[in-house]
């Protein structure tokens, strides 16, 4: 009789313990499964960070181009906007929005926070009431929370005549303002500072810089084209800078750069072309005569 309890008491604990090796495969397994799936998410969430990119200033005329092309190409395109933006340049677009005004701290800091940008595209202009620090106050905020929030790359449009790009212009020029009233000296110097402070902000960073922006209804040649010579002036339409900034998303040779944008065969025609010959009178001869070579 003991003899046989033993035997049922062994075969009993080989069985238990079949069970407690066969509970810890299981529950290895189980480990196992849950570290895929946690795996999973995460290449899903980094892959929707890599793709998403958050246009300032997607609205306005430049900015809406951007938008148009990202969306075309299948981007995960977010823009920021007023309360009171006009939206109808792109009402139809296939686009996330988020609402604030980046000139208030808390509504940026909400913005870069709530969400991850792998770029961000800075496409923002001042309207007439604006005050001309608008573009070095509103960079301070970006370029802070960017660095903060894991931003990988930022194109910035800027202007010729921040920087280097000052010494092209004659004194007369830059004493004088725009047709909006503002006088040039402090619009350079309000985007000489947004520049700089991007670039000392450490996040990866594409500078372009425009002259003057032709009218919607005048499209590219086609030649568009960015260079690093900061003595080449010229004018140059919406698309084609919607398609330069395109080309520098996440390519290597646009990073950490500054680049003059301009399209030397852009068709100039009547009231557009006598436009631009009075502006060329406010650079510096040499500056002239360098780009026409």
């Amino acid at each position: 009789m003991r003899l046989y309890y033993q035997i049922f008491q062994s075969k009993g604990d080989s069985k238990m313990k079949s069970l407690r090796i066969n509970t810890n495969i299981k529950f290895l397994l189980f480990l196992k499964f849950v570290s895929f799936l946690l795996i999973i998410s995460s290449q899903e969430i980094n892959a929707e960070s890599i793709n998403k990119i958050l246009v300032l200033g997607g609205n306005g005329q430049l900015g809406s181009e951007i938008v148009k092309d990202l969306v075309s190409e299948g981007k995960n395109t977010t823009v920021m906007v007023r309360a009171t933006s006009n939206l109808s340049r792109i009402e139809n677009l296939d686009v996330q929005y988020v609402i604030g005004d980046i000139l208030i701290e808390e509504d940026v800091k909400r913005i870069f926070s709530q969400s991850k940008y792998h770029t961000v595209i800075d496409a923002l202009a001042a309207g007439r009431n604006i005050e001309d620090s608008f573009y070095s106050e509103s960079q301070k905020l970006i370029s802070k929370y960017a660095s903060e929030n894991g931003v990988k790359h930022m194109i910035l449009h800027g202007a010729i005549g921040a920087g280097e790009s000052r010494k092209l212009f004659n004194k007369t020029a830059l004493e004088g303002t725009t047709g909006a009233g503002r006088g040039l000296t402090s619009i350079f110097g309000s985007k000489d500072r947004a520049e700089k402070i991007l670039i000392s902000s450490g996040v990866t960073y594409t500078i372009m810089r425009h002259l003057t922006l032709l009218p919607l209804e005048i499209t590219e040649s086609g030649n568009a084209e960015i260079t690093e010579d900061q003595k080449i002036i010229g004018a140059v339409s919406r698309d084609g800078l919607a398609r330069l900034t395109m080309e520098c998303l996440d390519n290597p040779k646009c990073f950490n750069k500054i680049f003059h944008a301009v399209d030397k065969d852009v068709d100039l025609t009547g009231r557009y072309e006598n436009m631009w010959t009075r502006f060329t009178k406010t650079f510096k001869p040499e500056v002239l005569e360098y780009n026409r070579q």
